[in-house]
């Protein structure tokens, strides 16, 4: 049987465009280890379809000759980012005032202790280097001022603590997320410039493809920061279109690292948590997220949804890549040690076939609600929204 798959991916904070993702889909294609001999991959070029759609194809092919057919769109937010990624230092250190000034006065560092320690410290680690390197620059300039005389050495110390701060904070790979924590602060407040025409639009393209009704399943997808994107763009398709999975394709969803709860945490954003219900009531989505308790910029230990839905709604279901197991232990421990690295393996594929796969979940023989069917047991029954 061949069938056809919409994939709708949306990236993280992240101001280089699908190029990029072009790039790891192709290698994760190119390295994917067939678990079937006979089993083939191929991808198409990437091809731009609108302004804010890039898209290509990807066939599979299984040795009994069944061909899924997907079309991998990726939902473009990189010019967003790119128009409020810091350009200069009074933009990197307005972030910071936003991160440590303004959060913990609107809730959003407190839930995060409780419930996701490794990602507090991550959070609050820049500021400790911070103040670790104020003590050090003042100690400086205090014995340089008594062995002088003078004054400068103060005058000296502040723009070399600040330089000195932010240089580290690049080094360490700390600067993305005080980027990431900034943005999100704004967001929460309905003040990025363009995001919600954007997110609008394109859960008009999700309604439209299915309404073509030419694919068996849409399957959206968010890596990172991207999947606050994707839980927004499939709660305003459902609002426009109630029926979405109930008739015509089926609807999923796969969120990838997740970071949901940074958002909907903050007290003004009641409407993403009103989204967040929005989904788990919705009883013909299917909802998976694949987060690695090892990665400190995800929340692996809080489900993207919050809460658990009512009986007979979403499809839910949370579990590790166990990327340890699709990789030896030399390589394993290697990828600890950058934590960058590790949040982007989600996109990445494995070494060892059999495991999480990118290109398994989004392009392979199964649709989501199959492989939660074969996880959990096949779904009660629920009434035609």
């Amino acid at each position: 049987m061949n069938w056809q798959r919409d994939v709708f991916f949306f990236g993280g904070f992240d101001p280089r465009g699908p190029a990029r993702d072009h790039r790891l889909f192709a290698d994760a294609v190119a390295r994917h280890p067939a678990t079937d001999a006979g089993e083939s991959v191929t991808m198409g070029p990437r091809e731009r379809l609108a302004p804010h759609l890039d898209a290509w194809s990807v066939h599979w092919r299984q040795p009994d000759g069944t061909e899924v057919h997907t079309r991998h769109t990726v939902m473009r937010w990189d010019d967003i980012v790119r128009r409020v990624w810091p350009r200069h230092w009074r933009q990197a250190w307005a972030d910071r005032l936003v991160v440590y000034g303004q959060a913990p006065r609107h809730g959003a560092l407190a839930p995060i202790w409780r419930h996701a320690r490794p990602a507090f410290w991550l959070a609050i680690f820049p500021l400790l280097l911070g103040l670790a390197l104020g003590a050090l620059w003042a100690g400086a300039a205090g014995l340089l001022t008594w062995a002088s005389g003078t004054a400068w050495p103060w005058l000296a110390a502040v723009p070399a603590w600040l330089w000195s701060w932010r240089a580290l904070e690049v080094t360490l790979d700390a600067d993305w997320l005080l980027r990431l924590y900034g943005f999100t602060w704004h967001q929460a407040r309905g003040d990025v410039p363009g995001l919600t025409q954007r997110l609008d639009e394109l859960a008009d393209v999700l309604v439209a493809r299915a309404e073509a009704a030419d694919a068996r399943e849409l399957l959206v997808v968010g890596h990172s920061t991207g999947s606050q994107m994707a839980v927004s763009v499939v709660a305003r398709a459902l609002q426009k279109a109630p029926w979405l999975g109930a008739r015509g394709p089926s609807l999923a969803l796969l969120t990838l690292g997740h970071c949901t709860p940074i958002l909907a945490w903050v007290r003004q954003a009641g409407w993403f948590r009103g989204e967040l219900a929005r989904l788990t009531a919705h009883p013909h989505l299917t909802w998976h997220d694949v987060s690695a308790p090892a990665d400190w910029a995800a929340f692996a230990r809080v489900p993207p949804w919050l809460h658990a839905p009512a009986q007979g709604a979403a499809r839910l279901a949370q579990y590790s890549p166990r990327f340890h197991k699709t990789m030896g232990q030399a390589a394993y421990d290697e990828l600890l040690a950058h934590r960058h690295a590790l949040h982007q393996q989600y996109l990445r594929p494995p070494r060892v076939a059999g495991g999480y796969d990118p290109v398994v979940w989004m392009a392979g023989p199964l649709t989501l609600a199959e492989r939660h069917a074969a996880m959990f047991g096949p779904p009660a029954p629920a009434e035609n929204a």
